[in-house]
């Protein structure tokens, strides 16, 4: 493939497959000082994601949206403690409305990528029933629920950063997803 077409494509040769990722996957400057992984993205998951040819729609940090970039809070209290369920879910309703608005223009949101084991905001932990309330992120519940009043079904997924192990395993259960 020439390099004019790898850059500019072809028109309408869209692939209509996108995937819902947060924020600090897509720039690690977002996340809790001291929390980052990488220096600025996840190269793993976008190469993995630009390599099959998907979308990414990104998912504003909910915890900046709440408490700004430096998660200002009074000493002693969790980012967790301190997020507001009402802002959690006007953030969801907002990303709801923005995943509606693309499977009603024909495309796939093939998954809801969330994030590491021990955020506040953004861990995503599955049981049977769909999001375990107790370890999973405020907006991540959020989001879920907001969805599933729109019977909008999406798997959900944390990528589990943190662990090598995990994180391998949350790229391959996406790697299958993609095919």
């Amino acid at each position: 493939m020439s390099l004019r077409a790898r850059l500019f494509g072809k028109r309408g040769s869209a692939s209509k497959r996108v995937v819902a990722l947060i924020e600090c996957h897509l720039n690690q400057n977002a996340r809790d000082p001291g929390a980052a992984r990488y220096p600025a993205v996840n190269d793993a998951l976008l190469d993995l994601l630009r390599s099959r040819e998907v979308g990414l729609l990104q998912i504003p940090c909910p915890e900046m949206f709440d408490l700004g970039l430096a998660r200002t809070r009074p000493p002693g209290k969790s980012i967790r403690e301190m997020l507001d369920p009402a802002k959690a879910r006007e953030l969801a309703v907002q990303v709801a409305d923005r995943i509606e608005e693309h499977v009603r223009n024909g495309m796939t949101v093939l998954a809801i990528l969330g994030g590491d084991v021990q955020s506040p905001g953004c861990a995503i932990h599955l049981v049977e029933q769909g999001l375990d309330p107790q370890r999973s992120g405020v907006f991540m519940l959020e989001l879920h629920a907001e969805l599933e009043a729109r019977e909008i079904t999406i798997p959900f997924r944390g990528v589990r950063e943190s662990d090598p192990h995990s994180f391998q395993s949350d790229l391959d259960w996406l790697a299958d997803l993609l095919v």
